[in-house]
Formats: C-alpha cells, structure tokens, sequence
C-alpha cells in the first residue's frame, strides 16, 4: 500500500513569488507618492520664502516711512531683497552677476544683480512646467507700483512689489 505524501507546511516557491511581486508593487507605489509629497513639500517651502519675502519688502519699506526718512522706490527695486530678512533662505547661495543657476546645486537661491531677480533653483522637477523653455528656476523682481493710466516715465513710483518674473506651472 502507498501511504499518502504528506504535505509540508510553508509557501511553495509559486506563493513566494506572488508575495514578493505584490510587496514590489507596493513598494513602488508607495516610493512614487513619496516623491509626489516630497516635490509638493518644496514647492510650499519655496512658497513660503518667496512669500516672507514679500513681507519683508513690506516691513522694510514701513520700517523706512517710520522713520521718517525718503523711500527711493527705484533704488529699493535695484537691491537684494534678502538683505531685509533676518535671516537668508535656507540654501542661499549669494550675490552673482548673470544666470549661474545650471552652476549652483538644485534647490538652491541666489540673487542676480544684473537682472536684480531673485532665483530659485528647482530641485524636484517632475511636476514643474517652467516658464522658460527648459529652465527649471523661478524667478521675482521687485516691480515698481505707478498710478493708473499714467505713463510710467512721467510718474513717480507710490509702493512696489515683489512679483513672479515668468509664469509657472508646479502641478
């Protein structure tokens, strides 16, 4: 008589191969989102500076009213805007003159004084659509604010902001 073939406990090599591909998979799904929050993560960051930014021009130009000293809007436009901040950007890389952002690592700022722009240079680029072809940077100026309907060579400036110099697309 033969006596029936006892089966082991445990996967057979068909089940583990089905538990590692669904592990992969899942793997992989979970390593894209990663990098979605990771790239959505530095698109609020730069957001954030590029908007304290903002609110240092604001304080910069009040702390100057304040004082009661003449605010030279012109000039004003003309300089660093992170020299008003208490602190630079995390990743600031300085003062240049011309483009150098395809010479400075990704994620990192610098001001260009012959455009008088501050750059951003994007680190994760798989959502971003720049607003120059192939550039992956942002760019602000600060922008001289006139009166309406006035030419701008025969007006006085009345405030300035700080403002994207090219639309950009970040998801």
């Amino acid at each position: 008589m033969v006596e029936p073939r006892c089966r082991t406990s445990g996967f057979s090599v068909v089940e583990l191969a089905v538990c590692i591909a669904l592990i992969a998979v899942f793997a992989g799904l979970l390593l894209e989102r990663l990098l979605y929050y990771q790239e959505a993560a530095e698109k609020a960051v730069m957001e954030l500076e590029a908007n304290t930014l903002k609110l240092a021009l604001q304080v910069h130009v009040g702390d100057l009213i304040a004082r009661n000293r003449a605010v030279d809007y012109a000039q004003l436009a003309r300089e660093n805007p992170v020299g008003w901040m208490d602190r630079p950007p995390v990743g600031y890389r300085g003062e240049f003159d011309g483009d150098v952002s395809s010479q400075l690592p990704k994620g990192s700022w610098y001001f260009d004084r012959a455009s008088a722009e501050v750059v951003y240079v994007v680190n994760l680029d798989r959502n971003f659509g720049p607003g120059s072809v192939g550039r992956t940077r942002v760019r602000w100026r600060v922008k001289l604010v006139r009166p309406e309907g006035v030419a701008a060579k025969d007006s006085v400036a009345i405030g300035m902001r700080l403002v994207p110099v090219e639309p950009y697309r970040w998801f």
